[in-house]
């Protein structure tokens, strides 16, 4: 389960991912990387079209009477002014792979050139999905809207990610790998006056105080099967330093495992709201603007992952029970066919560890091979 060309591999794989760091596009800009993607498959005799205006689907078929099995590959970047100080570093202001997507499309690329390269000892035929707008959580059903799992229809998926909380290992959830997330936006209508008039008027701005209080006293006492997170990263409101906020808005998530977990804190939530509205006369409306499924992990795929992972990683590999608070679109895909998540774990060696979408994040490069080992060993087994 090695290869012999292990430094010329990683080489090739660095070079990839330092290009595609270097030119980072957010969600449905990805055209100068979908235009590399397509250009470098089509080098690689591998039959590919660009769809929509972004993203790339690519088909490796060595026979059509064998099934496919699909790998996906996020393709889009951050809003985020890069940090890291590398040779490589984001060439555009404000635009950065913060989220390892740079490494995973290095990767998958790579894995279509050397497939490519070993048609005859394939027993499937291989589907590539370069997917944008994974970070706004479209990106999937985009691409299933331009015939992702159609013409023929993938028998499985395959998706994976990095971090780095831990040098060198890899980690496969036995079940449910990632969190439901709804994206919530709470708005909250008050009534404007002079702060010489307060009892005039109704503060929207504390009104909203005491939701954030609230929010917070869920997250730490409120009981649920498994964990959860009720987050809120942005609060608007306002506009004078002496009126009364007549409005105030704040946009959050929630994340759960189980539909009952996830419904039993909106319902937990919509209580404190009532509560609000009673004592500060404010009007609080809340809304779930979208919801992500979550990601659970087919049993087979699950089997055949564990093997490989153990003999590659030894007791550097986890199979684990407990889900990821994450999420992830590929949910949509594994809604209409099974598939699995992976994780490789990429930390530097005694540096110091910034996590994902920080400006600083970065992952050690060696971790590409192994995951590209992975996932030649799991499509050829």
């Amino acid at each position: 389960m090695t290869c012999k060309n292990d430094s010329r591999d990683l080489q090739e794989l660095v070079r990839l991912r330092r290009w595609l760091h270097q030119h980072p596009e957010l969600s449905m800009q990805e055209y100068e990387t979908s235009r590399f993607i397509s250009e470098y498959l089509s080098q690689a005799g591998i039959a590919n079209h660009i769809v929509g205006e972004t993203g790339v689907i690519a088909d490796l078929v060595v026979d059509e009477k064998l099934p496919t099995l699909a790998v996906r590959a996020e393709i889009d970047a951050l809003p985020v002014n890069e940090q890291t100080g590398l040779d490589y570093a984001s060439a555009y202001p404000g635009r950065m792979h913060a989220c390892g997507h740079d490494a995973i499309t290095a990767v998958v690329l790579y894995l279509a050139r050397t497939l490519a390269g070993r048609r005859s000892e394939l027993k499937c035929n291989v589907r590539f999905l370069f997917e944008p707008a994974e970070e706004t959580g479209s990106g999937a059903r985009y691409m299933i809207a331009n015939g992702a799992l159609e013409n023929p229809r993938p028998a499985g998926i395959l998706v994976f990610h990095f971090g780095n909380q831990q040098t060198r290992s890899m980690e496969i959830q036995q079940s449910v790998s990632t969190a439901q997330i709804g994206g919530l936006r709470i708005q909250i209508k008050g009534k404007a006056s002079h702060w010489s008039q307060r009892e005039d008027g109704i503060d929207a701005m504390y009104a909203a105080a005491r939701l954030v209080i609230a929010i917070q006293e869920i997250n730490t006492s409120f009981l649920t099967q498994k964990p959860f997170v009720l987050g809120f990263g942005s609060l608007q409101a306002g506009k004078s330093g002496n009126i009364l906020a007549d409005e105030a808005e704040l946009s959050g998530s929630l994340r759960a495992f189980t539909n009952q977990d996830f419904e039993s804190v909106l319902q937990e939530l919509n209580r404190r709201i009532k509560q609000i509205e009673r004592e500060t006369r404010a009007a609080v409306t809340l809304q779930l603007t979208k919801k992500l499924p979550s990601i659970v992990n087919a049993p087979a795929f699950v089997e055949r992952g564990m093997t490989i992972g153990r003999k590659m990683f030894g007791e550097h590999f986890c199979l684990g029970e407990k889900p990821f608070l994450v999420g992830d679109n590929a949910a949509f895909y594994m809604e209409n066919i099974p598939g699995m998540r992976v994780v490789f774990l990429a930390g530097k060696e005694a540096e110091t560890v910034y996590p994902v979408h920080n400006p600083r994040f970065d992952i050690d490069e060696n971790v590409l091979l192994d995951a590209l080992k992975f996932l030649e060993n799991f499509i050829l087994a």
